[in-house]
């Protein structure tokens, strides 16, 4: 069984999401180390290329999500400890503006990360409810965080 304090001490916020895609070669670096070399990649190896460099960063991208969960599981172990309200309208306010800000700085779409913050913050809610409402001792493994059949 494990408890929150088994999640880790990872601190997993927008700011370590934004710095694991600040780390991601661009698509023209992408392009370039597709074709580096003497020879000269086809246009279906270049495609392969670039779609195993994106599985790479789909993978990351999973890890960063399933480690904000963690980490919000430990949130609601503290606001249950503490009878602290789950819904914290401030923060999501704070969270969404930082997303904005970011997507307007970095030719991204507001509303793609304003949806994509809404899809997060949904599951971190469900997540956050299933272990301040839980009756006894939390044992954030069986919470099972990642499934809706919990």
């Amino acid at each position: 069984m494990h408890t929150a304090d088994d999640l880790g001490h990872r601190e997993v916020s927008v700011d370590v999401l934004v710095q694991t895609m600040q780390g991601v070669p661009r698509m023209e670096n992408s392009t370039r180390s597709a074709t580096a070399g003497n020879s000269v990649l086809t246009p279906q190896q270049q495609l392969e290329a670039l779609r195993t460099e994106l599985d790479g960063i789909d993978s990351a991208l999973l890890e960063v999500v399933r480690d904000r969960i963690e980490l919000c599981c430990r949130i609601a172990v503290l606001k249950r400890r503490h009878s602290i309200p789950m819904m914290q309208p401030r923060r999501v306010g704070a969270v969404h503006e930082h997303a904005r800000t970011y997507a307007l700085s970095h030719d991204l779409s507001p509303e793609f990360l304003d949806d994509l913050y809404d899809v997060l913050i949904t599951e971190t809610c469900r997540v956050e409810d299933l272990i301040i409402d839980a009756d006894g001792e939390i044992d954030v493994a069986a919470v099972a965080p990642l499934r809706h059949d919990a």
